[in-house]
């Protein structure tokens, strides 16, 4: 922009996002207190979820609460409405952030997760939204102007809905007197405890819970493994019983779309022949992390030894099962 140095232009931006947010904490939502309420009550956990920018900005309050004691979960809209809402218990709190209230993504699958039975948090700046309308608590977040100059790109806005992630996670450690040490000592079954504790040996599927077919399976013993054992993916593997490939729900959905020939399909046809991986000796809460940071998260993987050989498969609703 002509007549402008750069360092003007950056104040001009930091100047706009700190106007908002001290406009925010003078405007403070008292709902925010029965938000943090409603979670210190809950026997569940924390689901965050939102599209676009405020999906990233979810997926990073989802960490925060995580990590200082309050297990929570980033949920994709779009993955919710395609099988993930599982991982969503009646006793769940779900904070879903949206600027406008009007994700269509988002509104989608929020009467599911209530007609599950978890609490909806909307947090938005449109008190007159559907996210409103839909949400057992609403925390509104009022925006002066984004950064943005033409008013367009998610600024002002998402750094209020993640400075508010953080100050509820703050809020939640002092009234809890969280004390990550103290929680790891005395309470070794505990969530901090397992995850100094607990491998992904102790958790994974194994043995007959575990799914695995030859190479050559066809697609009627393909769906009977992965009916009978539940976990919506299966292993295929060698003659040694090395892991060759992993087959999931959504591989078969999406070559049951292009293909037609399904008498001949076996599960070399279909199946994943570089599927990420996991050793039994990892921390189950390593894990977790590593499932849950992916751009798109991980459900479900197998595990493999140092061999090679599948001795197992794991998924993020196990994971969470457990208290991580």
């Amino acid at each position: 922009m002509k007549g402008k140095d750069t360092l003007s232009i950056v104040k001009q931006a930091l100047d706009d996002e700190i106007s908002s947010l001290i406009h925010f904490r003078d405007q403070l939502d008292p709902s925010v207190k029965d938000c943090i309420d409603l979670i210190l009550k809950s026997k569940g956990k924390v689901i965050v979820t939102g599209v676009g920018k405020s999906g990233d900005i979810a997926k990073k309050i989802s960490h925060t609460l995580s990590s200082t004691g309050t297990s929570a979960y980033f949920l994709h809209p779009t993955d919710a409405s395609h099988g993930d809402s599982g991982i969503v218990g009646p006793d769940d709190v779900v904070l879903a952030i949206g600027k406008s209230g009007e994700s269509e993504e988002l509104n989608y699958i929020l009467p599911t997760l209530r007609k599950i039975g978890a609490k909806i948090v909307g947090i938005t700046a449109n008190a007159k939204s559907k996210l409103a309308s839909l949400s057992d608590i609403v925390i509104i977040t009022p925006v002066l102007k984004e950064a943005c100059p033409l008013d367009l790109a998610p600024t002002s806005s998402t750094t209020i809905a993640l400075v508010l992630g953080d100050a509820i996670a703050v809020a939640l450690m002092e009234l809890k007197n969280f004390q990550a040490n103290d929680f790891a000592l005395y309470h070794p079954a505990g969530r901090l405890g397992k995850r100094l504790s607990l491998y992904l040996s102790d958790v994974m599927r194994k043995g007959e819970r575990n799914a695995s077919i030859p190479i050559d399976a066809n697609l009627e013993a393909i769906l009977k493994e992965i009916t009978e054992k539940g976990i919506g993916a299966t292993g295929v593997v060698d003659s040694n019983s090395k892991l060759i490939g992993l087959i999931t729900d959504y591989d078969i959905r999406k070559y049951l779309t292009k293909n037609t020939l399904l008498p001949t399909v076996t599960a070399k046809d279909m199946m994943n022949s570089n599927p990420s991986s996991f050793r039994p000796e990892e921390k189950a809460y390593d894990v977790l992390i590593k499932m849950e940071s992916r751009e798109r998260p991980i459900s479900v993987a197998p595990v493999v030894d140092d061999k090679g050989v599948f001795v197992g498969m794991i998924s993020l609703h196990d994971l969470l099962q457990k208290g991580l």
